[in-house]
C-alpha cells in the first residue's frame, strides 16, 4: 500500500485550458496515453469540461458548495453534497455551472477499451471491509475524515481529508473505519485492465 498525501499531487493543466488539476496517480505514466487517472480540481468557475472520448468519467465533490453539470441532450447531475458522485462519458459535451463559490472534485477517468472500473462512495460508520482481489489496484481516498486504513502486509495508517491509499492485490482486503466520532467516509476506485483479445 502506498499512501499519497494531498500536499504531494502534481499540477497539470486541464486538457482544454480552462483550469489545472492535481494529478493523484496516473497508469501508465506519459508519454502514453492513460489506462486511467485519478486527480483533484479546484472549479472557480462555469465553463465547459475537457473532452475524453473514449474515456469513463467519475467526478466526486470532496469540498464546497458543488456543481451542476449539464450534458446536453444526455441529461444533467447536480453535486450538491460531500461524497455525490457522477459517471458519464467523457466524449458528452459537458458544462459546469457552480452553485455557491468555488468547488474541489475527484476525477476519475478511465479507458473504456483497455480498462475497467468500479467507483464508489461509502459512508464510514463503524469499520468497513473492502476486498482488492482480482483488481489491479484499489484507491482509498478520504472524502470525511480522518480515516484509519489497515491491511495485513502495512498495518494501520491515518488518510486525512483527500489523501489517498493507493492498494494492490497483494495487500490483501483493506479495513477503513472512522478515527474519530464525527463523519466520515471514503471514495473507493477499483480498476484493471481488460485482457488483450487474442491474435488470431
Amino acid at each position: 500500500m502506498l499512501l499519497l498525501r494531498e500536499s504531494k499531487y502534481l499540477a497539470v493543466p486541464w486538457k482544454n485550458g480552462g483550469g489545472v488539476t492535481r494529478e493523484i496517480c496516473r497508469e501508465p505514466p506519459e508519454p502514453a496515453p492513460f489506462d486511467w487517472r485519478l486527480s483533484l480540481a479546484t472549479i472557480d468557475r462555469a465553463g465547459p469540461f475537457s473532452h475524453f472520448p473514449g474515456y469513463q468519467r467519475t467526478l466526486v465533490l470532496v469540498r464546497g458548495a458543488g456543481v451542476e453539470l449539464d450534458f446536453g441532450v444526455h441529461g444533467g447531475a447536480t453535486l450538491a453534497r460531500t461524497g455525490q458522485l457522477a459517471i458519464f462519458d467523457g466524449a458528452w459535451a459537458t458544462a459546469c455551472r457552480l452553485l455557491e463559490g468555488a468547488s474541489s472534485d475527484l476525477n476519475l477517468i478511465v479507458s473504456q477499451e483497455r480498462a475497467e472500473s468500479y467507483p464508489r462512495c461509502v459512508p464510514l460508520c463503524t469499520a468497513e471491509r473492502i476486498e482488492t482481489a482480482g483488481w489491479t489496484e484499489t484507491y482509498v481516498c478520504c472524502v470525511e475524515g480522518p480515516v484509519e486504513i489497515t491491511t495485513t502486509a502495512t498495518g494501520t495508517l491515518m488518510l486525512g481529508p483527500v489523501d489517498v491509499a493507493r492498494c494492490r492485490e497483494d495487500d490483501g482486503p483493506v479495513t477503513c473505519r472512522p478515527a474519530t466520532s464525527g463523519a466520515a467516509s471514503v471514495f473507493l476506485a477499483s480498476v484493471r485492465r481488460r485482457p488483450h483479445p487474442e491474435a488470431p
